[in-house]
């Protein structure tokens, strides 16, 4: 431990400095310092002689959101295991952690050969509920974040971006500015096709929008490289989509065709994704041999997935694993898992 301590750039035993630095890490998009960092704040926790319960609560759920090893993880939940018997706070979201991890080491045994599961939006749901179940490995939570991954897409735009290699996609000159409900400035196309919610604030929009298309150039970049990767899986979600399905969707076309002038195959394998928020029944069907459409309704109307809170309840629970479920269903048919 003395030769590892040596070593670190910052003070173990110090959680306000160390979690200002993560958090800052994490907004401005620094993913492989995030990452690493969070590491090691895990790796010595217990040198913070009374850890409180945000600190703790920020390493059990950005742990998981940055696909740190599942080894890593078992080691944090079994670190906290006496502390959680007697906080209320922390129980709930350990047990949901436990669960998601008990379905990660399930998943890490049936895969068959590598996996690249690549997010196409249309919201942030696809990256982070899937990065939460162990779908993609740590390195893949920095090679895999493209610009359909913490964004709001409609699919028409995503089929479009990917058609013309994202030339035009985010242009100034179809961008426009709106702000949030709590007063922050975020921007959007003009018609309505991308909103890029996460990236709020002058730091991301002035002048011109530059970090924001900086940001959307390397995403677009890492979308490329993705497209040539063994074990290739696209995953679109909340399309919206009653079953049984009485049509192919409009947009499946073109996106087809998107992807297939991107990745050089004729037939992507493709998983759509439909949540909807009146409820209705579970299920997956077949549209061909490479396009899996899931019916995934939410709990209940007013369900917000991204809330950690409700994510982390029982019916948040049941809804993600039913979820990831599906998708490992897919995989297994298409031989990428046992």
């Amino acid at each position: 431990m003395t030769g590892a301590a040596a070593v670190l750039d910052f003070d173990p035993s110090r959680e306000a400095p160390l979690g200002g630095r993560l958090r800052r890490l994490f907004h401005a998009e620094e993913h492989a310092a995030f990452q690493a960092l969070l590491r090691q704040a895990i790796l010595h926790l217990g040198a913070i002689p009374d850890p409180s319960l945000p600190h703790l609560l920020f390493l059990l759920r950005f742990g998981e959101r940055a696909c740190l090893e599942p080894a890593l993880l078992q080691s944090l939940l079994d670190g906290l295991r006496g502390r959680t018997a007697a906080e209320t706070g922390l129980r709930p979201v350990w047990q949901a952690v436990a669960r998601r991890q008990a379905f990660r080491l399930q998943l890490q045994a049936r895969r068959s050969g590598p996996l690249t599961l690549v997010s196409l939006g249309l919201h942030c749901l696809p990256w982070t509920l899937v990065n939460r179940w162990g779908f993609r490995d740590a390195p893949q939570f920095i090679a895999l974040q493209n610009p359909f991954c913490l964004a709001l897409h409609k699919a028409d735009t995503v089929a479009g971006a990917i058609a013309q290699d994202f030339a035009g996609y985010a242009d100034p000159a179809v961008m426009r500015e709106t702000t949030t409900p709590q007063g922050q400035r975020i921007a959007m196309r003009q018609d309505g096709g991308a909103v890029w919610n996460h990236h709020r604030g002058p730091a991301w929009l002035d002048p011109d929008y530059a970090g924001l298309r900086h940001s959307l150039a390397l995403r677009a970049a890492a979308f490329r490289d993705s497209c040539r990767q063994p074990g290739l899986v696209f995953l679109m979600g909340d399309c919206r989509i009653d079953l049984p399905l009485k049509a192919p969707p409009a947009f499946l076309t073109p996106l087809r065709a998107a992807l297939a002038q991107a990745t050089g195959r004729k037939d992507s394998r493709l998983i759509l994704t439909s949540q909807p928020r009146r409820g209705g029944a579970s299920g997956l069907e077949w549209l061909d041999e490479a396009t899996a459409l899931v019916a995934a309704p939410y709990p209940h109307q007013r369900y917000v997935w991204a809330n950690d809170d409700e994510a982390d309840s029982e019916a948040g629970l049941d809804f993600e694993q039913g979820y990831a479920e599906a998708l490992l269903a897919c995989l297994a048919r298409w031989g990428l898992a046992a």
